[in-house]
């Protein structure tokens, strides 16, 4: 198959590698149909995370459809259209119990880190009983394909943020995650969400989308300031 190697920093190619197969009796196979690139991704490309060691698939953020399941996997067939997490979780460990997925003893984020990723034509999704989550009818795969990452990221934010009615909320920094917490701050009923960022057009499309009820550039205003005025 088709895969996006890393192969040491500055250094990724597009080449043939063995289609991954069932190891763990709880792993999947998913043909990728859709996936992104997530900044850590650029991260790995650029040397920043030299615990990657190459040869190396990268990606992590994708949905697909089940080729393959091993004899343990219950909730997912061979056919279903899925959203995948990012994060692999056992579900028994002592931080899945606390539901601390992100430290999974056997799991947490490693496709395209310690394990071959979804910038491929098929990837191994180990612990596929509570990392494969089916595509609800109606939805397209680029509906659901923030879900695995970016949009659960700026959830999480958004939720550790314990925001009140009528609070204002700053979030600082506009990129794609900043924005998916714009928008989960919104489901609270804040009274105003404020966007922070060196990039104006960034600024400008979160306000214009409406993901942000205004936008402060620290080059061009005093933000703490700004934010007491209102």
């Amino acid at each position: 198959m088709k895969a996006l190697v890393y192969n040491g920093p500055e250094k990724i190619a597009l080449e043939d590698v063995p289609v991954p197969q069932i190891i763990e009796p709880d792993d999947a196979i998913i043909k990728v149909t859709t996936s992104t690139i997530c900044g850590t991704d650029i991260h790995i490309w650029h040397g920043g995370m030299p615990e990657v060691e190459p040869p190396r698939v990268i990606g992590h953020e994708f949905v697909g459809e089940v080729v393959e399941v091993g004899p343990a996997v219950r909730n997912a067939k061979v056919g279903d259209k899925v959203a995948v997490s990012c994060v692999t979780q056992c579900g028994e460990c002592f931080y899945c119990r606390r539901q601390i997925y992100s430290h999974c003893t056997t799991g947490s984020w490693i496709f395209g880190y310690m394990i071959d990723g979804c910038q491929a034509e098929y990837v191994r999704v180990p612990h596929a009983n509570l990392g494969l989550h089916h595509i609800p009818e109606g939805l397209t795969e680029e509906d659901v394909l923030f879900v695995g990452d970016i949009l659960s990221t700026g959830y999480l934010a958004a939720e550790n943020a314990e925001i009140e009615p009528g609070e204002t909320v700053v979030v600082t920094g506009a990129g794609p995650v900043g924005m998916c917490s714009m928008i989960s701050a919104g489901l609270y009923g804040p009274a105003r969400v404020i966007a922070v960022d060196l990039n104006q057009s960034r600024l400008d499309f979160a306000v214009e989308q409406g993901y942000a009820d205004l936008g402060l550039n620290p080059e061009k205003v005093d933000v703490a300031e700004a934010v007491r005025d209102l």
